[in-house]
């Protein structure tokens, strides 16, 4: 059996209205993981934890040797000599990279570095089921065990190593949550695309699909550049077909 979690790391808030931005996204996070589109992780495979102290954060992510990960990180974060550092909490800034998984395969997702004060994009994440204009086959849905025996089957045949998905390039901010918007709601429409059968998104193209509309979006509502990047080329598994 594939032992999997998920870790989403919620990073300082300066007040009340961050917060509540800030746990909004956490919950898309979380609704995505344990939807069959998303692996169907189980409540005990998704950790979520609020502004830790370092020693928290070590604790629990080094707790169990797991076959596969994911950690997401959210919150106010910079580069400091070409080291991503991230805000865990009032007192403590780190560097995110010194804080990985005992995983020979797992994925780091950074919505860090935002613009504030601005408008809070909508993750649209309701379950339809797509038209028909012209006909074709309807599959039966695939259904939550089976979701997680097409994501498991998949991580037993990658490659080991690390994927680092960042909300942009060195020296732009990540504006306000746009990036982990696009990220969730291209791969939940991509899971309901009815002409993909047991298929798997992997990670790297879900950022090559992510990329365009984010440089876009950013750029058309707020007028500044902004551009993900990855580190590590992988095809970990990200979501799953619906049929």
């Amino acid at each position: 059996m594939i032992k999997r979690k998920v870790f989403i790391i919620k990073g300082y808030s300066t007040s009340e209205r961050e917060k509540s931005v800030d746990e909004y996204y956490v919950n898309w996070y979380k609704e995505f993981f344990m939807k069959p589109a998303g692996g169907a992780y189980v409540s005990e495979e998704i950790v979520y934890l609020s502004e830790p102290n370092h020693k928290l954060l070590d604790k629990k992510l080094n707790q169990d040797k797991l076959d596969y990960g994911i950690i997401v990180y959210i919150g106010h974060g910079a580069n400091n000599d070409e080291n991503q550092i991230f805000q865990l909490n009032q007192n403590e800034i780190i560097k995110a990279g010194q804080f990985i998984l005992d995983s020979e395969k797992q994925i780091v997702i950074l919505e860090s570095c935002r613009v504030s004060n601005q408008e809070v994009f909508m993750v649209d994440l309701e379950d339809k089921i797509p038209a028909f204009e012209k006909g074709g086959i309807l599959r039966d849905v695939l259904t939550s065990e089976q979701s997680r025996e097409i994501y498991d089957s998949h991580i037993k045949r990658c490659e080991k190593g690390i994927m680092i998905c960042y909300a942009c390039k060195l020296g732009e901010e990540a504006c306000n949550f746009v990036f982990s918007k696009m990220f969730l709601q291209h791969a939940f429409d991509w899971h309901l695309d009815s002409t993909r059968h047991c298929a798997i998104l992997p990670v790297d193209e879900l950022m090559r699909l992510t990329v365009p509309s984010v440089v876009v979006t950013v750029k058309h509502k707020f007028g500044i550049n902004q551009w993900p990047v990855s580190s590590g080329s992988t095809n970990f598994p990200i979501a799953v077909s619906k049929f």
